[in-house]
Formats: structure tokens, C-alpha cells, sequence
């Protein structure tokens, strides 16, 4: 028998645990019905993703634009700010609803969560001290809010903190079935469980849900969840200690980090803009070893690039509030001016 439980309009604004009763002292949510079975659209029936989910945050909106119906990795070790860019964009993103999937979450974590919901975000919560199928039926449960949300014609973001968590959450399940271990000990079909909650996200004719999906990284390449999210994913943001530790918020690794869905949302003269910083961003870093040695380049697209590094770096960084996106626009084609200007192109 199908697994169902109240969701959709009747749960935003709030909190519930993996078996749909609140968090927030008021009455259980009462509405329509809703399989918890992940229903993924077919191919034909999916749209394209041709407008942007703007976030408020100036170094994604600008440099690494976001579609409605993408899916996206914050790839990160601890201390990286991978939580306060999450909190971040939920706080400026542009988005009908938002549902926030906290697997195996600090208790004290939660808490701010559930107290910082407004009336169109839902908390759904089963922190580390729950069992292992709390933990992946809230990623179920929140997986399928968001699909009942969207068939509303909504544009929903859903954030799933994390993807690494629930693939530890079906890895304890399934290692206590029986099923033999592949690699780092994971059994194949955790990654099975992952695809079929990650390809729920996606653009229809009529809304969306966008995937925000953080994975905790140690710098591992051959981590098998981190690949496994990579090739699932239509991108990934990827946060750097090494910057978090000199103070930049977000910590983002401009050049470890892509988008796929940018040059479909995004228009022309943005995306060629994004190129232009691009560059700079990587010949600032090639060049940095040695102008710590005292040795200037005396290429031009380096010199002009160095000239810039302020302006590109507060580019970069974000304070305060949310950026509004013509904000944003505008000061990267500020940005790009002043770059061109320096090394004559048009």
C-alpha cells in the first residue's frame, strides 16, 4: 500500500518531523493527501529551463546564474559556510515557496530553522540522534511537498541539507538488509535512492522545483557520494577553506564551480560578462605564486587583471542583505568595463 500523508498548500509555513506531525506547536497539517512514493516526470514531460532563479547572492546571479528546475551541489568541507549560503539564498531567492529538508541536522541547527520559517517555507526535520529511516523518509517526505507544490504551478526551491547525510541514512539501511557493500562501503543501491530523489526537481509547463543539495567534501575526488551527486547534478558551487579562512563570504572557487543552466537562462551580454571576470578570476590565481615573490607579469590581461583585483573581489564578496539582480547586473557590466578598458578590447 502506497505511503501517503497531508501536504502541499495545507503544510507551508511549517515544521514537521519524518512522520508529518509538527514542530512548531501547532496542529497537524490537514489537507490533500499526497503519495510519498517519488513520482519523477517522464522526459516528455518535462520543459525546458529558460528563466533564472535569482538567489540574491551577487556571485551566483551573476557569475553562475541559476535556472528554474536546475539542480544544484554546495560542495564543501566543514567551516566552508556551506549552511550560511544556504540560509543565504533562501532568505533573497526569488522563488513561490521554498522547502527545507534538514537529514540528520544538529538539533540546535534545526531550532533556528523552524524559527526563522516564514508562511511559504516548510521545515522538514529528522535530526542525527533520529534513526536511519527518519532521516531518508524526511528527504521523501520533503521531496514530495515540493512535487505537490509544483503541481500547483509553483516555483518551488527545494534545499536538501544534505545529500551526503542521506546517502549515510540508505547506506546503514541497507548494509542492516543484507545488501553487500561497493565502494567506501556504500551499497549500490544508495546511489539508486539518490537518483530517484534528485530527478524529482525539474521545469514543467506549468512550475518547477528548483534543487539546492549540499555535499559535504573533504577534497577527495574519488569520494563515491560526491561523484555520484556530480553527475547527477545540473552544477555545482564549490567553497573553499582557503578563502573562508581569509574571511570571504561566500567562500566561493569561481573556477572549480559551474553552471550548466547559465547560458540557457542567462542573456547574451551576461553570460559573455561572466567569461570576461572568469578569466581575470584565473589569472589572478596563476599569477599569484609569483607576485607573492615579488614577480609582476608584464602581460597585459594580467596587469589589467591585478589592477582590478579589488574590484573583483569585492565583486565576490557579499554583505549584508540581499542583492537585488538588476543590482547585480549592473555592477558586473561596471566590472567588465573597467577590465576591457584596461586591455583595449571592445
Amino acid at each position: 500500500m502506497t505511503e501517503s500523508l497531508s501536504l502541499g498548500i495545507c503544510a507551508l509555513g511549517r515544521a514537521i518531523d519524518a512522520r508529518g506531525m509538527p514542530l512548531d506547536g501547532g496542529p497537524p497539517p490537514r489537507g490533500r493527501s499526497v503519495s510519498l512514493t517519488p513520482c519523477v516526470p517522464r522526459p516528455d514531460e518535462r520543459a525546458p529551463i529558460v528563466l533564472p532563479l535569482w538567489t540574491g547572492i551577487r556571485v551566483l546571479d551573476g557569475l553562475l546564474t541559476i535556472g528554474r528546475g536546475a539542480r544544484i551541489g554546495i560542495f564543501g568541507g566543514p567551516g566552508t559556510g556551506k549552511s550560511t549560503l544556504i540560509e543565504a539564498i533562501v532568505a533573497g531567492c526569488a522563488a513561490d515557496a521554498i522547502v527545507v529538508a534538514l537529514v540528520g541536522e544538529r538539533g540546535r541547527e534545526a531550532q533556528g530553522w523552524i524559527e526563522r520559517r516564514n508562511a511559504w517555507t516548510t521545515v522538514v526535520c529528522a535530526t542525527s540522534d533520529r534513526p536511519p529511516g527518519e532521516r531518508l523518509r524526511a528527504a521523501g517526505i520533503a521531496v514530495a511537498h515540493a512535487g505537490a507544490l509544483r503541481e500547483r504551478g509553483l516555483d518551488v526551491l527545494l534545499v536538501l541539507d544534505s545529500l551526503a547525510r542521506v546517502a549515510s541514512a540508505s547506506r546503514e539501511i541497507r548494509v542492516a538488509a543484507g545488501e553487500g557493500s561497493g565502494r567506501a562501503g556504500y551499497p549500490p543501491g544508495v546511489f539508486a535512492d539518490l537518483a530517484r530523489l534528485v530527478e524529482v526537481a525539474g521545469a514543467l509547463r506549468d512550475g518547477s522545483i528548483t534543487l539546492i543539495a549540499s555535499v559535504i567534501h573533504d577534497g577527495d575526488d574519488r569520494d563515491p557520494v560526491s561523484e555520484a551527486a556530480r553527475s547527477l547534478l545540473d552544477g555545482h558551487v564549490a567553497l573553499s577553506a582557503r578563502l573562508a579562512q581569509a574571511g570571504r563570504f561566500p567562500a566561493v572557487d569561481l573556477l572549480a564551480s559551474t553552471s550548466r543552466t547559465m547560458e540557457a537562462v542567462a542573456e547574451p551580454h551576461h553570460v559573455r560578462a561572466a567569461r570576461v571576470v572568469r578569466r581575470a578570476v584565473a589569472l589572478l590565481e596563476r599569477t599569484e605564486d609569483g607576485r607573492a615573490l615579488g614577480v609582476e607579469p608584464d602581460d597585459e590581461p594580467s596587469r589589467v587583471a591585478i589592477a582590478g583585483e579589488g574590484r573583483i573581489e569585492a565583486f565576490l564578496r557579499q554583505g549584508g542583505g540581499p542583492v537585488e539582480p538588476a543590482s547585480t547586473l549592473r555592477e558586473l557590466a561596471e566590472l567588465v568595463g573597467l577590465l576591457e578598458d584596461g586591455d583595449g578590447n571592445s
